[in-house]
């Protein structure tokens, strides 16, 4: 099975077919994907109703082991995106 992807062009397309004009449909866009980055930057949370809450959350540093090796690894903390779907997708996905 072949996954297709969803990407910012299919979102231009659909915002063109509502009757956005093209340049206002990438320009519209590009300002949404960089308010949702910047938010999450800030460790804010996003709020989609239907869709789903992104979330930014720290990971804590750890030790994980090399596969071939089994050296013991140190991983850094780091931030991460946790994405949780809305009870409205989660029915749309399994029927």
């Amino acid at each position: 099975m072949t996954k297709q992807k969803f990407t910012r062009t299919d979102i231009q397309a659909a915002l063109t077919a509502a009757g956005i004009e093209q340049h206002q449909a990438r320009d519209l866009t590009a300002l949404i994907i960089e308010a949702l980055a910047s938010a999450l930057a800030e460790r804010k949370v996003i709020e989609l109703r239907g869709l789903g809450t992104l979330e930014p959350r720290e990971r804590k540093a750890r030790i994980m082991h090399n596969q071939r090796t089994l050296a013991p690894v140190q991983v850094p903390a780091r931030r991460v995106v946790f994405f949780r779907p809305s009870g409205r997708l989660k029915r749309a996905l399994n029927g």
